[in-house]
């Protein structure tokens, strides 16, 4: 992991991203304010994008990244194999990567770099604690909530609260982060980042009344069905490994130990915010 941040905290020396130019039932997370790490920035190339007003749209190059939220409203209990187990929220965020200050992803980082000049690209600031304003929307028929770090603004920024009296900033702690790190570059890509946006396995779905097997590993598939897959670095690095696994005799399997997200006793509700009247 230690060299995907490293890799990430590099992203900034290829690409200057504020150069301005003119098997769970999702519930959604709980609203409100909360401690937040950034845990995944994945750029998955040229994907096509919704027609407006009847107008088709040209593919934009986007990019993908999930905040793990970490207060105690984000921490969900579960069982599984008869062991009581706690996996934390997520939220994702799709946008478009665009170094225009008026565009959603400009802002965004903006929020997130909250005035250091040495931030100049998304990546750098990955594994980074955050406080975060969680808001909620409704789907058009009204019978899906979702959930958004975006209101009429990007509600994320400095893991810090200032006291209305004394006026003194007081940094929170946040949590680290219970889910891996991942990172993909398209410019830039590395045989590690490539392996850490990888998701084994497949589960069936009915599609026109008949059952299909599809594949769990969505990103990878995503980006390689990029419309600039074909010449790009991405796909250097990926036919690279192709023709090493074909040469290569696979290895023998290794039990992969369970992450364990149990949630030590009393941790819950040790909540940082609560002092504050932000929770």
């Amino acid at each position: 992991m230690n060299n995907l941040l490293n890799q990430a905290l590099e992203a900034a020396t290829i690409t200057d991203q504020t150069a301005t130019s003119t098997g769970f039932t999702y519930e959604a997370p709980a609203a409100g304010y909360t401690t937040a790490r950034f845990v995944s920035y994945i750029e998955v190339g040229k994907q096509p994008q919704r027609a407006y007003q009847g107008v088709e749209k040209a593919d934009a190059f986007e990019a993908r990244l999930t905040f793990e939220l970490n207060g105690p409203k984000h921490i969900t209990t579960y069982e599984h194999e008869g062991v009581q187990k706690t996996r934390t929220n997520l939220i994702r965020i799709t946008t478009t990567i665009s170094n225009n200050e008026k565009s959603n992803f400009f802002k965004l980082l903006e929020k997130m770099a909250y005035g250091r000049n040495d931030i100049k690209h998304m990546a750098q600031m990955l594994g980074e604690g955050f406080l975060v304003q969680v808001s909620h929307n409704k789907s058009k028929d009204g019978k899906k909530t979702y959930a958004n770090l975006k209101s009429d603004v990007w509600n994320v920024g400095q893991p810090a609260t200032t006291d209305p009296i004394s006026n003194e900033t007081r940094i929170l702690d946040v949590p680290i982060e219970t889910q891996d790190i991942q990172l993909l570059l398209w410019n830039s890509p590395s045989q590690e980042q490539w392996d850490s946006v990888f998701i084994d396995g497949s589960y069936e779905r009915e599609v026109d009344g008949v059952v299909v097997t599809k594949s769990k590993n969505f990103i990878q598939e995503t980006a390689m069905a990029a419309s600039n897959f074909v010449g790009s670095p991405l796909e250097a690095l990926v036919s690279v490994g192709m023709m090493t696994d074909i040469m290569t005799p696979p290895p023998a399997a290794k039990a992969t130990p369970e992450r364990n997200t149990i949630r030590p006793e009393g941790v819950a509700n040790d909540d940082p915010l609560a002092a504050l009247g932000l929770v």
